[in-house]
């Protein structure tokens, strides 16, 4: 199907963004000596912007059935953005209050790239095309050559990784234009329909239990480079150990569809925060930067796994015209997770170090785990009653 085709191209280069963003803007930052609190706000940004991003495309998308033409604002805007780094860098200007404004618009408009495809994904999913885990295992195969090619990057020069970020944005750009512009507008939703929704006692314990698992992640998507470096990796080690986690996520996704065949998604998300917990502990503890590459593999549980199954849970839980928004309000929740966990982690490591940063998000994802365990017994209840 050219239009399956024209999806997983879009996956992989705009994933590609992010295999560049997230293990090598904070160095890029920390390089340009931003640190402390202006560190967190733009390191933040990202997802601060995901809380409003994702739920305002997402009810654009459903009340008027866009696809296509919202991508390509949206891949528009971030481009924009980035471009707007890459010229302050390169005119010396890349201070925390020139970067603020770029960073923004890079962030508000980059939130919803990947929640506008999950919606298309799901939809093909929906009517029988293709599984989403075979179209989004792309994204993390963009992330993987992204991240490894990136190594070559050197944190310190001040355009190489702004420029690479705005280059991939471009041609993630240009991807947009062979996906379908539009679907037949569906039934429009109601503020009723959307309130019943998050009224519904399952949808706010999957929500709670998102919201304190990626509390615990954005440790790993602020910290986890700066701990590789004070560790003795090389700016290669970390793209490969970024690489390694993600490799592990496209394994999974993979083999998603017979797993969930015949285990439940809230039973997953609960093995999957589980995980995380155990994951975080063991890299706060370990000695030097090897074992942490060894450890990389449970990112393909602890995230991918995560997120196959809390996307699945929208796809069944939402109405067919409820879908984008659906999407939206669980993406906005994660990085309204993410906001809370930047704003803090950053000085909990300088402070303490990674024991102590990577203990704490231990304990945030142990909280989720606990919430993911009642999640998964109440929504066993109710396929009970139903069956009754």
């Amino acid at each position: 199907m050219p239009g399956v085709v024209a999806l997983r191209l879009y996956y992989l280069a705009s994933f590609a963004v992010i295999g560049v963003y997230l293990p090598f803007f904070p160095p890029w930052l920390a390089a340009r000596g931003i640190e402390g609190v202006s560190f967190g706000l733009l390191t933040a940004t990202f997802p601060a912007m995901s809380v409003i991003g994702p739920p305002v495309f997402g009810l654009v998308a459903d009340a008027l059935g866009l696809r296509g033409h919202l991508l390509r604002v949206a891949c528009a805007g971030a481009f924009v953005g980035f471009a707007g780094v890459a010229a302050l860098a390169g005119g010396g200007g890349a201070s925390f209050a020139a970067l603020l404004l770029p960073v923004v618009v890079f962030g508000f408009f980059r939130s919803p790239m990947s929640m506008l495809a999950d919606v298309v994904a799901l939809e093909a999913a929906r009517e029988g095309h293709v599984p989403y885990g075979a179209t989004r295992l792309f994204g993390s195969m963009g992330f993987l050559v992204a991240a490894v090619l990136a190594g070559g990057l050197e944190p310190t020069s001040a355009v190489q990784v702004p420029l690479a970020i705005a280059a991939l944005l471009l041609v993630t750009l240009g991807v947009t234009f062979a996906l379908p512009s539009r679907v037949p507008v569906p039934a429009r939703p109601s503020a009723a329909q959307i309130r019943a929704l998050l009224a519904s006692a399952d949808v706010r314990l999957f929500l709670a239990s998102a919201f304190f698992a990626q509390v615990a992640f954005a440790c790993y998507d602020q910290c986890f480079s700066l701990h590789l470096l004070a560790r003795g990796a090389s700016p290669r080690v970390l793209g490969v150990t970024w690489a390694v986690g993600v490799f592990a996520e496209v394994v999974l996704m993979a083999n998603a569809g017979a797993l969930a065949s015949r285990v439940r998604a809230p039973v997953l998300l609960a093995v999957a925060y589980g995980v995380a917990a155990l994951r975080w502990i063991l890299i706060g503890f370990v000695p030097g930067f090897l074992p942490l590459l060894v450890l990389q593999p449970l990112h393909g549980i602890a995230f991918g796994l995560a997120w196959i199954s809390a996307l699945a849970y929208v796809k069944d839980r939402a109405p067919k015209h409820l879908l984008g928004t659906a999407q939206g309000v669980f993406v906005a929740t994660v990085s309204a997770g993410s906001v809370t966990g930047m704003l803090g982690w950053i000085h909990v490591y300088r402070r303490g170090g990674g024991a102590v940063a990577f203990g704490g998000a231990a304990l945030m994802s142990a909280i989720a785990c606990g919430i993911a365990i009642a999640f998964a017994r109440r929504t066993r209840a109710g396929q009970n009653e139903a069956a009754a």
